[in-house]
């Protein structure tokens, strides 16, 4: 009895020492420097370099291409922008982290009680969601970014619902930040290296992405109410130093991604022979000699002609001929320090948001002056680029610039002025021609891998066909049982 006594006070004794021990060992090893969940001010710049470091490095290596600004001239490189059938999974992965970290961040702004952090959570989070439905359709909305709940499989919804849900929509979502903006506090976080913690600066971002939007689904809804109401409260931008642009930083990792790109794959980037005819038929010799060098034939000249550049169609291997005519991407401004205005990430500027008035107008959403919105969107687009108010003036005086009052016509040039002013910026050249189909592509002939079509939109990764895979099946069941790059968008033409 003795021995069991003595026995139980022993195990007694170990269990209140390991618990001791246990707690000790928590307490000691709590690591006050190891944050448990994300600072607001490191997660903000984190949001924000990804998205524009993202958007220019797939605006150079895909978008361009997709959008007809170059042509890669070899197979090797270029069977995406030869419009096969691809998935695009680095950009969707990257995309939801972002809309993920962003809802983060708004949800911080409500602990908080910030409306600053949760207006700037919900604008970055609409736009990785915006990004992410005009690539690739309907996507994962209402159900996504809930993975610490337990729900890794989430549904798809229709783009109408990823535009318009009350809760998680880009529009609703967009004008709730702009409402919570209104009474937020200048500086009222740091790490914002957009615009220092401005409330009106990032209204006025908010506002012109709101435009692009309700521009984007304005066949399919009735957007002049919207359109209306922020034309009114006149918080927009003002200039090109307002529009939504980083300039990146030189060195790896996220500098432009043209300053470090092997030589190889940057000597098969060409002008493409859409871009080419554009600029050729608008007279814009400013542009094209900031972007591109004069061909092979032509490199020792000094006096100008369009004559001394050229275009490259799509092609399977480009031929000695069609290489020494192209003109490639200016060495001066993408592999050295050149002009750093091409260098920087944009998202959205002050030039387009002028576009989009522009269109509004045009079309009666609004009452004001079309041809001022597009004189001052030109306008806009040559001092993005560091030329002067001089220069987008007497290029407004070609014949083909000039204001056309033909609405069919003024259209063309409203949207090939966007289209112009959008090069190395992700996917919009691409998205707006398959809205408004300007400017003309050229389909490729036998060069293009998607049957001669321009595609509509991306294939799902392949990561949801697999981990998602009810929900996947049930979306491409809608296309007709395959996944389909030629499938419509919702608001497209």
């Amino acid at each position: 009895m003795k021995n069991i006594c003595i026995q139980l006070f022993i195990i007694v004794v170990l269990v209140i020492g390991l618990s001791s021990c246990q707690k000790e060992f928590q307490r000691v090893n709590t690591n006050p420097n190891n944050l448990e969940h994300a600072d607001p001010t490191t997660l903000l710049s984190n949001i924000l370099v990804q998205e524009f470091y993202n958007n220019a490095y797939i605006g150079w290596t895909l978008g361009n291409g997709i959008g007809q600004y170059m042509t890669f001239s070899q197979d090797y490189y270029n069977t995406a922008t030869r419009y096969q059938p691809v998935t695009n999974e680095p950009y969707w992965d990257p995309m939801y982290e972002a809309a993920r970290d962003a809802n983060i961040l708004y949800q911080q702004g409500q602990q908080l009680n910030n409306p600053f952090i949760q207006a700037v959570g919900l604008t970055l989070r609409s736009y990785a969601f915006a990004q992410l439905t005009e690539c690739w359709g309907d996507i994962p909305l209402k159900q996504a970014l809930q993975g610490e709940s337990g729900l890794f499989t989430p549904a798809y919804d229709s783009q109408q619902v990823v535009y318009t849900d009350p809760t998680m929509g880009i529009l609703p979502s967009l004008q709730r930040a702009d409402s919570l903006l209104i009474i937020a506090k200048k500086g009222s976080i740091s790490g914002d290296i957009l615009y220092q913690a401005d409330p009106v600066k990032w209204r006025k971002f908010v506002n012109a992405l709101r435009l692009r939007y309700l521009i984007r689904i304005s066949s399919k809804m009735n957007v002049a109410p919207s359109i209306q109401s922020i034309v009114q409260a006149g918080v927009l931008m003002a200039d090109p130093t307002e529009s939504a642009s980083l300039s990146l930083p030189n060195t790896l990792p996220y500098n432009f991604p043209s300053l470090t790109e092997r030589s190889g794959d940057y000597q098969v980037k060409f002008m493409n022979s859409t871009l080419y005819r554009v600029y050729a038929q608008t007279q814009d010799s400013f542009r094209m000699r900031i972007y591109f060098s004069p061909n092979a034939l032509h490199a020792q000249e000094t006096n100008f002609s369009f004559d001394h550049y050229g275009g490259m169609p799509l092609v399977v291997n480009a031929t000695t001929d069609q290489i020494n005519q192209a003109s490639l991407f200016s060495a001066a401004n993408f592999r050295s320090i050149g002009n750093p205005n091409v260098l920087k990430a944009r998202i959205i500027t002050y030039a387009e948001q002028q576009f989009a008035l522009a269109e509004a107008a045009l079309k009666g959403y609004i009452s004001a002056n079309a041809q001022s919105y597009y004189t001052s969107g030109v306008i806009g687009a040559f001092q993005e680029l560091g030329l002067t108010v001089a220069q987008a003036n007497s290029y407004l005086q070609n014949s083909s610039v000039i204001w056309n009052t033909n609405p069919d016509s003024a259209l063309a040039q409203i949207i090939t002025q966007k289209w112009i002013l959008n090069i190395n910026n992700g996917f919009e050249g691409w998205i707006e021609y398959r809205r408004t189909g300007y400017p003309a592509f050229d389909p490729g002939g036998s060069a293009n891998l998607n049957g001669g079509l321009i595609p509509s939109r991306f294939l799902y990764p392949i990561s949801e066909s697999t981990i998602n895979a009810k929900n996947y099946q049930a979306e491409i069941q809608k296309m007709g049982g395959k996944d389909n790059t030629n499938y419509k968008a919702w608001w497209e033409r």
